[in-house]
């Protein structure tokens, strides 16, 4: 079965130009990013008894998932179609749930927060979005699991998803500033 049955975009979306999607640079820059997070966090003195107190969390996963961060990335950006923008307010809400709940980032819950924040992010920032069934394809969980992870993740951000230009900004200079 295709990915894209039954979830297809609409056939008039008309911010479909190559420069919306998102491009390698950035997809290599946000994977740097997220691999240069999780490793900074391993460093932290009490990333055991996170690891702990997170175990249970619907984030977690009872182990690490098989499919590599890089490949997982790669996957939700070419099947959900996302633009630039978009994956660029994903990582803002992953940094916001990150203060708001103090949730920090483990190979046991990046592959789902990751989702969940581009997830948010597309039905946010973008006019045309697939069905919830083709989602939950893409992340490799159930409808159910999904939308308890997807309303979770809003209520962990206080329901907080406007960003502002200048946030934006800020974040995107970081981005940019990041050497490949």
């Amino acid at each position: 079965m295709s990915l894209k049955s039954g979830g297809e975009k609409s056939k008039n979306k008309t911010n479909s130009s190559e420069e919306n999607k998102v491009n390698k640079s950035l997809f290599k820059k946000i994977n740097q990013i997220l691999e240069i997070v999780l490793l900074e966090n391993k460093k932290l003195k009490n990333y055991k008894e996170k690891l702990i107190s997170q175990k249970n969390m619907c984030f977690s996963s009872s182990s690490i998932p098989s499919i590599e961060l890089k490949k997982y990335l790669e996957r939700i950006i070419i099947y959900t179609e996302s633009e630039e923008s978009t994956i660029i307010i994903a990582l803002i809400y992953i940094d916001r749930l990150s203060k708001f709940s103090g949730i920090i980032l483990t190979p046991y819950n990046i592959h789902r927060i990751i989702f969940v924040a581009i997830l948010i992010a597309i039905k946010y920032n973008e006019d045309n979005i697939f069905t919830f069934d083709f989602y939950s394809q893409v992340a490799g969980i159930s409808i159910n699991e999904l939308r308890i992870l997807e309303f979770e993740f809003v209520c962990l951000l206080k329901f907080k998803l406007f960003i502002n230009k200048k946030e934006f900004e800020k974040y995107k200079v970081y981005i940019d500033d990041i050497e490949e």
